[in-house]
C-alpha cells in the first residue's frame, strides 16, 4: 500500500532547493507528487536511493567519504515531525574508478585474451588495486580483509579460466565481455557493505543504539531482469523484476530475523551492484553504457522511492561546459525533458535512459538529484517533471550545450521541389549505410535539404547520396551535394522558451554580435531547443556569446585606468563600492585589471578575482 505524509524535508545534508509545482502530461499513468509530502513505497516503507559512481569509490578515502554520506542519510530525519518515520536507504555502487578504471581493465583482459596476449599482469594489477584499498579500510580487521580479498581472488581465478577459452578460440564474444566486465561492481558493493557493517559494529560497541542499521549486500542479477529480445540493447522486464524484488526482500528479511544480532529496531538498507543484470534466460548480462545510473533508477522504480540521488564528481547540471565557458553555473532545477536535451547535446552528467524509469514510475514520478560526493553540502541539481514557465526572458533558457566534430551535408537542386518521395529516398539510403542524421534543416521552397552527421561519416554520406541521385545529377535536377566540415551544433535548451517571444532574436543577435556565421538552423514545434550549426573553430566563442546573452553568467568588463590623480583615485573607490551592486543588478563583473599612474610610467597589474567574489580591488605584491 502507498500513502503520503504531509511534512517538510529536513535532511542532515542540505536539501535540494524547493521548486514550484508543475503539471505532468507526458505520462498520465504517473502523477507528480506534492513536494512537501513523502510517501511510502515498497513494503510500506520510505525509500531513498543513492548511487555512487566510479570516481566516488576510486580508493579507500573515497569509500570512507561514501560511507559518511550513507550513514548521514540513513540517520538524518526524514521529516520535521515529532513522530518522524524511519526511512530505508538503497545504495547502488559502480566498480572502483581511478586511472585506469576497473571495468576498463576487465574489458582489456578479454581483448588481450582474444589476441592471445598476456593477461596475467592486468589481472595482478586489479588484485593489487583492491588489496591496497582493503588494507587501508580494514587495518585492524584482518579476518574481514582476508575474506573480501579471497572473494576477489577467487573471482579473478574464474575470470582467468574464462579467458583461457577466449584465447583458444580467438573470439571476443560480447556475452563473455559482459560477464567479465560486471565483476568490478560485485567487488565494490561487497567492500562498501563490509565497511558500513564494520563502522556500525564499532558504534554499537561504544553506545546503545535505539536504531540498528543493517546493511545488506544485494547482487542486482538477483532482481533486475532484462528482455534482450524486446528492443535493441534490451528492455527491463518490469513484471519479472517486481516479483524478484519481492522474493529477494523476503529472503533478506528472513535472514535478518534469524540472525543472532537481530534487533526489533533493526532497519534494512540495501547495497546493490550497478551495471549488471540477468536476461530472461537467466544468463548474466549488463545494462550497457551508464548502466550503474540506470540500475539506480530501476531500483528506485521497483522500491517506489521518494528520490534518486546520483553522487558524482561534479556539483550538478551546469549551464554550459565549464572547460569552454569558465563562468558556467550549476542549475538548481531542470525538467526531465530539459535534462534529456542537454544530455543529447553533450552534457555527460546523466544519460537519457537513466530518467526513463523515474518518469514512468507509479504511482508518482521520482525526482532525481545530481550531487557531488566531494562537496556533499552543495545542494546540486534537482531533475523532475516539467519545469516552470518563466516570464523573465533571462530565465527561459536553462543551459547551452554542443555537439562537436560534425559535418553539414547540403543537397541542392530544382528537382527536389514538390517531388514526393525525395526525403524517403535520401534518408532511406543513409539509414541503409548506417549513417545517423543528427539535425535536419529544410526551407519551405524545398530547393535544398541540409542535414548534419558525424564528420567521420561525411564522405560516405556524400558518396551514398550521389549514388542514389546519380540520374538527377546527370540531368542537373540535383545541382550539387556539398559537405562543410568540421562544424559544431550549438543548442539552447529550456522549457520556458515555448510561447516566449524574443528568445530566437536574442540567441541569433548574440551570435551575430560575436561575428559568427550560422550555417543552418533547426527548431522543433515544442520550442524546447534551438539549434544552430557553426564552424568548429567558432564553437567555443559561440557558446560564450549566447551564454552571456541570456545572463547565465556575469558579463565581464575589464577596465584599465590611465592617470592616478585625485580623479582617478575617486573613480577607483567608486568602482570598488559599486562592484556588488553591478553584479546583482546588471550581472556585470567589473574587473579593474591595470592602472597607468602616469602616461610615461609602468603599468601596475592588479590582483585577479579568480572566484568572482566580492573581494576588494587590490594591488599585486
Amino acid at each position: 500500500s502507498t500513502h503520503t505524509t504531509a511534512i517538510h524535508h529536513q535532511h542532515h545534508l542540505p536539501p535540494i532547493p524547493s521548486t514550484i509545482m508543475r503539471d505532468v502530461s507526458d505520462h498520465p499513468e504517473a502523477s507528480e507528487h506534492p513536494e512537501d509530502e513523502v510517501h511510502t513505497g515498497f513494503e510500506d516503507k520510505y525509500w531513498l536511493v543513492h548511487k555512487f559512481g566510479g570516481t566516488s569509490v576510486a580508493n579507500a578515502d573515497c569509500f570512507r567519504k561514501v560511507a559518511d554520506i550513507v550513514e548521514s542519510q540513513a540517520k538524518s530525519p526524514l521529516t520535521d515531525s515529532s513522530e518522524d518515520p524511519q526511512k530505508s536507504i538503497a545504495v547502488v555502487v559502480s566498480a572502483m574508478g581511478g586511472k585506469p578504471k576497473t571495468t576498463d581493465l576487465l574489458l582489456k583482459t578479454v581483448s588481450l585474451a582474444a589476441e592471445r596476449g598476456d593477461v596475467e599482469p592486468t589481472l595482478q594489477f586489479i588484485t593489487e588495486k583492491h588489496k591496497t584499498c582493503l588494507l587501508d579500510l580494514f587495518p585492524n580487521d584482518p579476518d574481514e580483509r582476508d575474506r573480501l580479498l579471497g572473494i576477489i581472488q577467487q573471482d579473478l581465478q574464474n575470470i582467468a579460466d574464462i579467458l583461457k577459452t577466449v584465447a583458444l578460440m580467438k573470439w571476443q564474444a560480447s556475452r563473455i565481455s559482459e560477464l567479465v566486465s560486471g565483476y568490478g561492481e560485485l567487488w565494490s558493493a561487497q567492500i562498501l557493505t563490509a565497511l558500513l557493517r564494520h563502522r556500525q559494529a564499532e558504534k554499537s560497541d561504544n553506545a546503545m543504539k535505539v536504531t540498528v542499521h543493517e546493511y545488506v549486500y544485494l547482487d542486482a542479477r538477483r532482481l533486475i531482469i532484462v528482455d534482450e529480445d524486446a528492443i535493441q540493447n534490451g528492455a527491463i522486464d518490469w513484471d519479472s523484476s517486481e516479483i524478484k524484488m519481492k522474493q529477494v526482500y523476503n529472503e533478506e528479511i528472513a535472514k535478518l530475523t534469524a540472525s543472532a544480532t537481530s534487533s526489533p529496531n533493526s532497519v534494512l538498507h540495501f547495497v546493490m551492484t550497478g551495471y549488471v543484470a540477468t536476461n530472461t534466460q537467466g544468463v548474466a548480462t549488463t545494462l550497457q553504457r551508464d548502466g550503474s545510473d540506470y540500475s539506480a533508477s530501476i531500483l528506485g522504480r521497483l522500491l517506489q522511492a521518494n528520490s534518486i540521488t546520483i553522487w558524482t564528481d561534479v556539483n550538478g547540471v551546469l549551464t554550459a561546459d565549464p572547460r569552454r565557458v569558465p563562468h558556467a553555473q550549476v542549475v538548481g532545477e531542470v525538467s526531465f525533458n530539459e535534462a534529456m536535451e542537454l544530455a543529447y547535446f553533450g552534457a555527460k552528467v546523466i544519460h537519457p535512459k537513466t530518467m526513463q524509469p523515474a518518469i514512468s514510475a507509479k504511482p508518482y514520478q521520482i525526482p532525481i538529484y545530481i550531487r557531488n560526493t566531494f562537496e556533499p553540502t552543495f545542494p546540486g541539481t534537482r531533475i523532475f517533471s516539467t519545469s516552470t514557465r518563466h516570464a523573465d526572458l533571462d530565465k527561459v533558457v536553462c543551459g547551452f550545450s554542443s555537439i562537436e566534430d560534425i559535418a553539414l551535408v547540403n543537397v541542392e537542386g530544382s528537382g527536389l521541389m514538390g517531388v514526393p518521395g525525395v526525403a524517403k529516398r535520401l534518408f532511406g539510403r543513409l539509414e541503409e549505410s548506417n549513417i545517423n542524421v543528427i539535425l535536419i534543416s529544410q526551407a519551405s521552397s524545398e530547393h535544398t535539404v541540409t542535414f548534419a552527421t558525424v564528420a567521420s561519416k561525411a564522405s560516405l554520406a556524400k558518396e551514398t547520396i550521389e549514388d542514389e541521385f546519380s540520374r538527377e545529377l546527370r540531368v542537373n535536377y540535383v545541382q550539387s551535394v556539398d559537405v562543410i566540415a568540421p562544424c559544431a551544433i550549438i543548442a539552447a535548451v529550456g522549457d520556458g522558451m515555448a510561447h516566449t517571444s524574443g528568445v530566437s532574436s536574442r540567441f541569433f543577435s548574440a551570435l551575430g554580435d560575436a561575428k559568427i556565421n550560422v550555417l543552418a538552423v533547426a527548431q522543433g514545434s515544442s520550442e524546447r531547443n534551438i539549434s544552430a550549426v557553426v564552424l568548429a573553430r567558432e564553437s567555443t566563442r559561440a557558446l560564450r556569446a549566447v551564454h552571456a546573452a541570456f545572463r547565465l553568467s556575469h558579463t565581464t568588463i575589464r577596465v584599465g585606468i590611465v592617470g592616478m590623480n585625485e580623479l582617478g583615485q575617486s573613480l577607483l573607490r567608486l568602482l570598488e563600492a559599486q562592484r556588488d551592486s553591478l553584479r546583482s543588478t546588471f550581472d556585470l563583473e567589473l574587473q579593474v585589471c591595470a592602472m597607468l599612474p602616469k602616461p610615461d610610467s609602468e603599468v601596475v597589474a592588479l590582483k585577479k578575482d579568480f572566484d568572482g567574489g566580492s573581494d576588494s580591488i587590490g594591488y599585486n605584491d
